[in-house]
C-alpha cells in the first residue's frame, strides 16, 4: 500500500476501500490482472471499424452535377481524421509551449459520475478524491469530505512508474521518449517482481504514462515527452472530439481504454475504461492554497 491509499483508508468513512481501488490506481491494477472482455464506451464505433489507426479522409460532395471549368472550380473541403498518433504528437508540441509556474502544492481531484447499476453486487455510486502533493519534499494531504486536507505523516516524495521520486528528480527527467518509456519498463519489471503484465508491455507503457499526464508535477518538456512515448505505441488509435478534448483510445489485450487529452495544455481530463467507468480529472495544477489541515484518525 503505498502514502496516497494509507491516506485515504484513514479518511472516516469516505472514500473507502473500493473508492481507492476505483480511483487512482484503477488503472495500475487492470496491469496485474486478466483483462475483461469489454470495450470502452467512446472506443466502441471506433474500435468496430479495426485495430489500426489510419487516416479517413471524407470528401464533401460537389454542390453542381456537372463539373465547372478548371479555371472557375471551386476548392472542395476535405476534412481529415487525425489519427490517434497525430493527436497526441499535436498535444505534445502545445504541452512544450505551456508556461507553468510551480506553486506550493501539486493539487489533483478525480471523480466518477457512478452508473447506479449493480457491479460485483454493489451499487455503482459516484465518488471524488482529492489530494496535495507539497512541492518541498512530496508530503500528502488527502481531502476529507468536510473540505479539509488530512496529513498523511507517514507520506514522502512522488510516485510514478511504481518508483519513487523526489520533486528535483521529476524535473529531470528525460524528455526522450524512447529514454521515458525505459522507465516505465523498469518499474514494470521491479513492480511486477518480473511477472508479465496481463496487458503486455505496450499497454502497460501506456497505463503508468498516463498517470504522469495528471498525478504528479512534470514540467512542460517531460509531459511532452510523455505524450510522444503513447504516441509511438502501436495500440493507439482515433476516438474523435469528446468532452474535454480528444479521445485516443488504447487497445490492450481483449480490453481498451480510452484517454481524453486536452488540447491545450495536454494534460489528461478523462480516462474510460468501460462503458460504466470513467474518471474525469477535473482538477491537475499548481496552487498556493491549502485547506485547513488535520490529522488523520488514532490508529
Amino acid at each position: 500500500m503505498d502514502d496516497l491509499e494509507s491516506l485515504r483508508v484513514a479518511l472516516a468513512k469516505e472514500p473507502s476501500q473500493d473508492t481507492i481501488d476505483q480511483g487512482r490506481h484503477r488503472l495500475m491494477n487492470a496491469a496485474r490482472r486478466p483483462a475483461p472482455r469489454r470495450r470502452g464506451l467512446l472506443a466502441a464505433g471506433v474500435l468496430a471499424l479495426g485495430a489500426s489507426a489510419a487516416a479517413v479522409i471524407t470528401l464533401l460532395p460537389s454542390a453542381t452535377p456537372q463539373p465547372a471549368p478548371a479555371e472557375a472550380r471551386p476548392s472542395v473541403s476535405t476534412p481529415v481524421q487525425l489519427t490517434g498518433r497525430q493527436i497526441l504528437l499535436a498535444a505534445a508540441d502545445t504541452a512544450q509551449r505551456v508556461a507553468e509556474e510551480p506553486g506550493k502544492y501539486w493539487h489533483v481531484v478525480i471523480e466518477h459520475p457512478g452508473s447506479g447499476k449493480i457491479v460485483k453486487g454493489r451499487k455503482d455510486e459516484s465518488w471524488r478524491a482529492e489530494w496535495w502533493y507539497r512541492r518541498s519534499d512530496g508530503h500528502l494531504f488527502g481531502g476529507t469530505p468536510d473540505g479539509k486536507a488530512m496529513d498523511n505523516p507517514k507520506s514522502g516524495d512522488f510516485w510514478a512508474f511504481d518508483q519513487s521520486f523526489t520533486y528535483q528528480e521529476l524535473q529531470d527527467l528525460p524528455t526522450d521518449p524512447d529514454a521515458l518509456k525505459e522507465l516505465a519498463l523498469k518499474g514494470m519489471r521491479e513492480g511486477l517482481k518480473g511477472e508479465p503484465p496481463r496487458v503486455g508491455e505496450d499497454g502497460y507503457v501506456a497505463l503508468s504514462m498516463s498517470y504522469l499526464l495528471y498525478d504528479v508535477p512534470i514540467p512542460p518538456q517531460v509531459r511532452a515527452g510523455v505524450l510522444r512515448a503513447i504516441a509511438a505505441l502501436p495500440i493507439v488509435s482515433n476516438t474523435g472530439d469528446v468532452d474535454g478534448g480528444h479521445g485516443v483510445t488504447v487497445d490492450i489485450e481483449d480490453s481498451s481504454f480510452t484517454l481524453v487529452v486536452d488540447p491545450e495544455t495536454g494534460l489528461l481530463r478523462s480516462i474510460v475504461t468501460s462503458p460504466d467507468n470513467t474518471i474525469d480529472i477535473t482538477t491537475a495544477e499548481w496552487t498556493d492554497d491549502l485547506p485547513e489541515v488535520v490529522a488523520p484518525p488514532a490508529e
